[in-house]
């Protein structure tokens, strides 16, 4: 048995039919036309003598080029962006597909299996360690083998993460630059968002890194870790499916707002006190300075104590856990000061929406730059 599945039929029934997973030193991407394979790609072995391994999926539509690359999970506890690669793989017919797509829907397996950031033991943060290192750490040996068997195959990529527990995020790609390196904004852009988060990265970043070598990896953010929630699960199916109408693996307009808002940088709203935090904006609201964002308050007085934004800003980020001490962030803004309107894109099938976020901070006196 060769793990190929070769059929007409939807590709949800591929999917479930898909019965052998194959362990090999390098993902198979030499299939036929309509077919799908799925298989694991060893990294190391534990104390105990048990492989780690990278579990994948491959799907070849009615071209092998280009190839795209889904991963999630490169910090074990962000979920939502698990469950879009395994409904990308439920829902697409893979002959309606001009390419070839390769899911990778766990990358940290150790540290999924440990419902944790970072593997517990080795404490290594996988998006810091890229293109890792072939004798490394056991997390290390994980970037390593991600990096060379993965994303070198790759044409370009999404790399889908969430907020850490308690920090959610409205669905955003951000484009991180380093020293001498700055990506190119199309492929944030082609996810269709309203914002574009553009910052500073760290050496180590698989953005960073695969960008580097010539391999454009969109970083997109939806939602918060330790929870899958739908609303986040359809927005990053949503950014998915938009990027591979954009660049022809799918056949359809990608929706992509009139105009988008680039901004840069981003600045914490630190609580002063400890207690118990009550929000009272949510994530992708616009606040005007002064404005309420919550109010902390002590479960022994009652003492009340109110948190306000200290100037024009978009909500990118809401804490949602409530205890919270002296110090502890509570809100993620962006400020408009730092920002514009990016000009339409010139892709000529696209479907253009009108920009919310434009109109909102029109009506709330917030002046943008084009």
């Amino acid at each position: 048995m060769n793990g190929k599945i070769n059929s007409n039929k939807s590709a949800k029934f591929i999917y479930y039919t898909c019965f052998l997973t194959l362990q090999m030193s390098e993902p198979n991407l030499n299939i036929g036309k309509g077919e799908m394979q799925r298989g694991s790609i060893h990294c190391g072995e534990l104390e105990d003598g048990t492989s780690v391994t990278i579990p994948y999926f491959v799907m070849r539509g009615i071209r092998k080029k280009p190839v795209l690359l889904l991963n999630a999970a490169l910090h074990g506890e962000e979920l939502n962006g698990i469950e879009v690669i395994n409904r990308i793989f439920e829902t697409i017919n893979p002959l309606e597909l001009k390419g070839t797509i390769i899911g990778v829907p766990v990358v940290n397996t150790l540290a999924f299996r440990a419902r944790s950031r970072v593997d517990p033991i080795d404490g290594k943060d996988l998006n810091r360690v890229f293109p890792g290192k072939k004798d490394g750490t056991i997390t290390e040996r994980v970037a390593y083998t991600f990096f060379n068997k993965f994303v070198k195959r790759a044409d370009f990529g999404i790399d889908l993460h969430t907020g850490m527990k308690g920090h959610l995020l409205i669905p955003h790609p951000r484009v991180r630059t380093y020293k001498d390196f700055s990506p190119s904004l199309e492929y944030s852009r082609a996810l269709g968002t309203e914002i574009i988060f553009y910052h500073e990265g760290s050496k180590g970043m698989l953005t960073i890194e695969a960008g580097k070598i010539g391999i454009p990896v969109v970083c997109f953010e939806i939602g918060e870790a330790g929870r899958l929630d739908e609303y986040f699960i359809d927005a990053g199916m949503k950014g998915v499916i938009n990027f591979m109408k954009y660049f022809g693996i799918l056949d359809g307009e990608p929706e992509i707002p009139e105009k988008q808002i680039l901004l840069k940088n981003y600045k914490e709203v630190v609580s002063q006190y400890g207690g118990l935090f009550y929000p009272k904006v949510k994530a992708g609201e616009v606040a005007k300075k002064n404005q309420f964002i919550g109010i902390i308050k002590s479960p022994f007085t009652g003492e009340k104590h109110y948190v306000r934004a200290f100037t024009d800003c978009l909500i990118i980020g809401v804490r949602s856990q409530p205890v919270v001490r002296a110090g502890t962030s509570v809100a993620w803004i962006m400020t408009f000061e730092e920002g514009n309107i990016l000009p339409s894109l010139q892709n000529k099938n696209l479907l253009k929406l009108p920009s919310k976020m434009v109109s909102i901070t029109k009506e709330k006196g917030i002046e943008l730059k084009e």
